[in-house]
């Protein structure tokens, strides 16, 4: 516990930066109280901690008005790495008069936090709200809190896999409009699960709007159901850095025809069969139609039995960012690499003065499970290289009995062959 402990009074009185972190116990809890030495305090991040609430005073200790109002009013408060955090704080507690002056808040890596349970009528001053990776929240803040963001200007929602609307809806709210009368800036980015950024029938006004990036949402159908007020948007953003974008005269008819254009594909870095089964069929046809293997990290096969084989050779010479593969459960995959495609590319790809072709110049890791027709991961007349290949995990593949007809590979790296450690050549036919 961060108890409120004797200190001198002046002790703390020119701090205005507190950073509290590495708190492993789970049964740590911090006391606001805590903060009431701190008269100067303008910022407080909380980092790699496992608090589960922040709490006002100790269970057996009321509330005093007068030590609330000792407690200083932060502007910036950062929330980093605080997985068991469901909810910030109790309602009615002192946190609230805290946050009545904030201005900045981030939101990182709260694993176990849902929505942002909070009163935010107490957040009139906030300019900044920056989520990202809360992987089990499902929506930021309801239909009511949402009208108290009046002086918001940024808020940016990042990679956070479970949300599916922003703002969502209250059964007796009888309020039709939401006015983010301040807000410039809006970013949504690797929402995988998001549908719309409000499925009520409310007016969205946003009078002030001028930049929006809605990347890697995939699942977008629409911006809102409502009627939607955007004068001063005139174009969006598909990625971070897409500086032309796309130009808009309705942003809900081009957020409904990006999804259309399945445009919330492009840009993937982490693509998993398991999230996007969808995604088969295209796959199975041609993947590169809408994915841009150019930006692509890690790649999750899974449960598919439509596949044969991954990829043709020619299309491995595109993936130079893939530091990962995981294929599982794919019942008739028969190899990963199949040699067809552009023989000038293929030719292009083979070293000088020997058949050994460099592919996934930064993949690490290959594992492959439950596998059951696999007989090789490639079978063709060229070599592979992969520099920086450190790790290969095989199970459950009965029928594998060759990895590569020819692989070049430091002989100080493993090879994983269900629970063993393979140090043998039969595995790869030649080194």
């Amino acid at each position: 516990m961060i108890s409120d402990g004797k200190y001198e009074a002046n002790l703390f009185c020119n701090i205005k930066l507190l950073r509290i972190s590495g708190y492993s116990d789970e049964s740590a809890v911090f006391l606001i109280s805590f903060l009431r030495r701190f008269y100067n305090l303008e910022s407080l991040e909380l980092g790699s901690c496992n608090f589960k609430e922040l709490a006002s005073f100790e269970s057996n200790a009321c509330e005093d008005k007068d030590t609330i109002i000792t407690i200083p009013n932060i502007k910036n408060l950062k929330l980093d790495v605080i997985k068991n955090i469901r909810h910030f704080w109790k309602q009615d507690s002192s946190f609230d008069h805290i946050c009545a002056s904030l201005v900045r808040l981030e939101v990182w890596k709260c694993d176990s936090l849902i929505n942002l349970g909070i009163d935010l009528s107490f957040f009139e001053n906030l300019t900044t709200l920056d989520v990202w990776k809360c992987k089990e929240m499902l929506a930021l803040i309801t239909s009511s809190k949402a009208r108290s963001l009046v002086c918001l200007v940024t808020m940016r929602i990042r990679e956070c896999e479970m949300v599916r609307e922003v703002i969502v809806s209250e059964e007796d709210d009888t309020s039709y409009e939401i006015v983010f009368s301040e807000l410039k800036l809006l970013e949504l980015h690797c929402l995988q699960s998001l549908t719309s950024f409000c499925s009520g029938s409310y007016t969205l006004r946003f009078p002030s709007l001028e930049q929006v990036t809605l990347s890697q949402c995939p699942r977008m159908k629409n911006f809102c159901q409502g009627e939607l007020t955007t004068p001063k948007v005139h174009k969006v953003q598909l990625t971070e850095i897409d500086s032309r974008g796309r130009s808009v005269d309705d942003l809900n008819a081009t957020v409904e025809q990006l999804y259309k254009e399945q445009a919330g594909y492009q840009g993937l870095k982490h693509l998993k069969f398991s999230v996007f089964p969808e995604l088969i069929d295209i796959w199975s046809r041609n993947p590169q139609e809408m994915l841009d293997f150019t930006v692509l990290e890690f790649l999750e096969f899974c449960d598919s039995n439509k596949l044969r084989c991954i990829f043709n050779l020619s299309m491995v010479f595109s993936l130079r960012q893939l530091r990962q593969m995981e294929i599982k459960r794919c019942g008739n995959l028969e190899q990963v690499i199949k040699e067809e495609g552009s023989s000038i590319m293929v030719e292009e790809a083979t070293i000088h003065s020997s058949k050994i072709i460099s592919i996934f110049p930064l993949l690490q890791s290959v594992k492959v499970k439950s596998c059951p027709n696999m007989t090789s991961f490639y079978l063709g007349s060229k070599g592979l290289e992969c520099l920086s290949l450190v790790e290969i995990k095989v199970a459950d593949c009965s029928n594998m009995t060759t990895f590569v007809s020819t692989f070049s590979r430091d002989e100080d790296r493993e090879a994983i062959i269900g629970d063993e450690v393979d140090n043998a050549a039969t595995f790869f036919s030649d080194k």
